[in-house]
């Protein structure tokens, strides 16, 4: 097992020397906790996980003599001692004076980076699987989606909630609505969890989260395949801790950013919400130590979720991005199995029966209010329209949302309008139909 060959083996630094049965030597560039990076003789890079197959030696021979020299009794004394902490890597700022900046680096421009933990929210049933499944595979495949240009090469998919054969289906779906076939996801690996425990790490006696088995077997092939995303779907299948204490959080995080930094690539973790964060509309997931402790987080959701309106929408939200600026929002629509850009084009004809019934609800509840005296308005205030009309007994089965963009159609269309009351020094606005201005009306008749 490779977790009882780390336990044996002493912690790698930077610089150390070791040696391969398959790769031979090389050098330490990386040295994370249970993975390491190794520059090899024969010019390979590859991420390790101490097992059988590899040992530590000693950087030079003068290392060697002096163990060789060491009596028996120091050793044991030497052996009682804890491990020596690793050297900190202090960095002076001046020595990057004058030396170009390095360039940030995107899996997907302003939404997914390298080298970090992207989470990526969305309520049960909502497509967060066929989303981030859709877009690794257009990574695997080179091509762009959703106006976003994945970073061509290798990814792989760790999905514990559904079995092969409906990764299959959905994989077709992807291909064809890109214009390719599974013939061209040759760059795509995927790995069902389905049908058996899909833990990836546990709290130890002490509650340190350690990875599991298959963990580490899984970041052992990832260290072979070399991919440039990762997908784990989802948290609740694979974190194996508390989600409340925060510590277990932050360990699991900081595991999937090690592999990150390690692979240079992006890690994608999916979860679900908490019914407070459904509510709030942030998205968030138990623990703030879930948000806190990645560089992205994205959340999607459907725009109205507790309207009728068009069920096909989806809106991907920035919620974090410590590299970009949040409050961005990406319209889509599931189409034929997979997502594409909401343009506003076209919609079924179910959704244009609901815009037609809110559009005629509003009219009717507006003349209502102009006929009693009651001035409503368009803009945020005590007389917003569809604030007081949600309330009236006539909108019954119409959210606050579904009226505003009503009304927002209705006005873009003409059928409504504002007109203005009042002295010039305090003009007050009030909706009103269109072809009930009496107003125009005499005025067109002289």
């Amino acid at each position: 097992m490779a977790a009882a060959a780390a336990e044996t083996q002493p912690k790698l630094k930077v610089g150390d020397r070791v040696s391969h049965v398959d790769y031979g030597s090389g050098s330490v560039t990386f040295a994370g906790n249970f993975m390491s990076r190794v520059e090899f003789d024969d010019g390979s890079t590859r991420s390790i996980i101490p097992d059988e197959r590899w040992f530590r030696h000693a950087t030079n021979a003068a290392n060697d003599n002096h163990a060789a020299a060491t009596s028996s009794r120091t050793e044991a004394r030497e052996a009682e001692k804890p491990p020596a902490e690793e050297p900190l890597n202090f960095v002076d700022p001046t020595e990057w004076n004058g030396k170009p900046v390095p360039t940030r680096q995107w899996y997907a421009v302003d939404l997914i980076p390298l080298r970090q933990v992207t989470i990526v929210n969305g309520d049960g049933g909502v497509g967060k699987s066929l989303l981030t499944l859709q877009i690794a595979a257009a990574g695997a495949m080179g091509v762009d989606t959703l106006e976003m240009s994945p970073a061509a090469g290798h990814t792989l998919y760790v999905g514990a909630e559904d079995e092969a054969e409906e990764f299959w289906r959905r994989l077709i779906d992807i291909a064809e609505a890109h214009g390719k076939s599974l013939g061209d996801l040759s760059g795509f690996r995927l790995l069902p969890l389905a049908d058996r425990d899909a833990l990836l790490s546990l709290p130890d006696k002490s509650g340190k989260m350690m990875p599991t088995p298959l963990m580490e077997g899984i970041f052992d092939f990832a260290a072979e395949w070399q991919p440039r995303l990762i997908v784990f779907d989802t948290a609740a299948d694979l974190f194996g801790g508390d989600e409340i204490k925060r510590g277990q959080v932050r360990q699991f995080i900081g595991m999937l950013r090690q592999v990150a930094i390690a692979l240079d690539c992006a890690v994608v973790l999916l979860a679900h919400p908490s019914v407070q964060g459904m509510q709030s509309g942030t998205g968030s997931s138990g623990s703030t130590a879930w948000n806190n402790s990645v560089r992205s987080r994205l959340y999607l959701t459907r725009p109205d979720p507790k309207g009728a309106d068009d069920q096909d929408q989806r809106v991907l939200k920035t919620m974090k991005a410590n590299y970009g600026t949040t409050g961005g929002e990406i319209k889509i629509r599931w189409k034929d199995g997979a997502f594409v850009l909401d343009r506003g084009g076209a919609v079924s004809p179910a959704a244009n029966m609901i815009k037609r019934n809110a559009e005629k609800a509003f009219i009717d509840i507006l003349r209502t209010f102009v006929r009693t005296g009651q001035n409503l308005g368009a803009s945020r205030g005590t007389n917003y329209a569809p604030s007081r009309m949600v309330e009236h007994p006539s909108a019954e089965g119409f959210t606050k949302k579904s009226l505003a963009d009503a009304m927002q159609r209705l006005l873009e269309k003409g059928t409504i309008k504002l007109v203005w009351d009042g002295p010039a020094s305090k003009k007050r606005q009030r909706l009103i139909v269109t072809e009930d201005d009496y107003s125009v009306r005499r005025s067109g008749e002289e």
